[in-house]
């Protein structure tokens, strides 16, 4: 079936969904996830050991991992009848459409003001039975090597390094009621939760790979984004109580403490006055990864 010429690209498509009084009523982040997942997607189509992880896991509670040995499934048989079964078997897929209200759901090209205030939040470090803690996207640098025919399973390929390049936070956009200066407050609100987040990931991505200094970072309130480099001693008082549970830990003698990284001005990914600074921030962002993935592999 031919595309319909009449429809804009997908990531307008996207905003406009999210946007969407009628299908996202409660104004709720998940609806933002396909604009993301989309532009995140785009931006590293042509790199092809680039993938997108949606619902990364940074932190997961090791003794509820169910652990696989080496060899765990790895007979040719298994895996025919798997394939078996699943050609047998057929899916029944549903959709549901909400009846389509002529609401007003115009929102105008709003740049929001680029500094943002002292705004604290409550920590996001993982609560007592917390399983896991998840970013809503990552960008993983894979380095693999040919395996033999037998493992074709597999892809034919052994993953021989995952390095984490991006990790992305995508809170909720403002309450669309709102014009001008509340407006503007609301979004850099919602982007420094997003940012506080991402320190937490952050330090856990550092303490599970001692050799990682740095990873980029997006955070983002709807199509509104926000980006910078995190460092591990941006991060060392936040790993530090991170480690505080384990028995093993040995805390430094002296106070440590944060560093806040430079974040760079909050930019809509689709406004008219900053789509052009948008896209070039986001191939620089995909140049940076690109030399991050080089360099773990001649590294390895």
């Amino acid at each position: 079936m031919a595309p319909d010429q009449s429809l804009p690209c997908k990531t307008r498509l996207e905003t406009s969904y999210a946007f969407s009084r009628t299908f996202n009523s409660r104004n709720m982040e998940f609806y933002w996830y396909p604009l993301w997942c989309q532009t995140l997607f785009n931006l590293v189509a042509d790199e092809p050991n680039l993938i997108i992880a949606p619902q990364f896991p940074v932190w997961i509670l090791e003794h509820n991992d169910q652990l696989e040995g080496a060899d765990d499934g790895d007979d040719p048989a298994e895996v025919e009848e798997i394939e078996k079964t699943l050609d047998g078997d057929q899916a029944v897929a549903c959709s549901m459409q909400v009846p389509g209200d002529n609401i007003n759901e115009d929102v105008g090209d709003h740049e929001p003001d680029s500094e943002v205030g002292d705004i604290s939040f409550a920590s996001t470090i993982p609560e007592k039975d917390a399983r896991s803690v998840l970013v809503d996207f990552a960008v993983v640098s894979l380095t693999a090597v040919p395996r033999s025919e037998e493992k074709f399973r597999y892809g034919g390929w052994r993953i021989t390094a995952a390095n984490t390049c991006l990790l992305v936070e995508v809170k909720r956009f403002a309450s669309r009621s709102l014009k001008k200066n509340e407006l503007d407050a609301e979004i850099r609100l919602h982007i420094q939760e997003a940012r506080t987040d991402l320190m937490v990931q952050a330090g856990h991505i550092f303490l599970q790979d001692k050799t990682k200094d740095s990873v980029m970072a997006i955070a983002a309130a709807g199509p509104y984004w926000s980006g910078t480099t995190i460092h591990r001693d941006n991060v060392e008082a936040i790993m530090d109580s991170l480690s505080s549970n384990d028995p093993s830990y040995r805390p430094p003698g002296e106070q440590l403490s944060d560093k806040t990284p430079k974040w760079n001005k909050i930019l809509r990914l689709d406004g008219t006055s900053s789509i052009a600074a948008s896209e070039a921030r986001l191939r620089t962002i995909c140049k940076k990864m690109r030399e991050m993935s080089d360099q773990k592999t001649n590294a390895n």
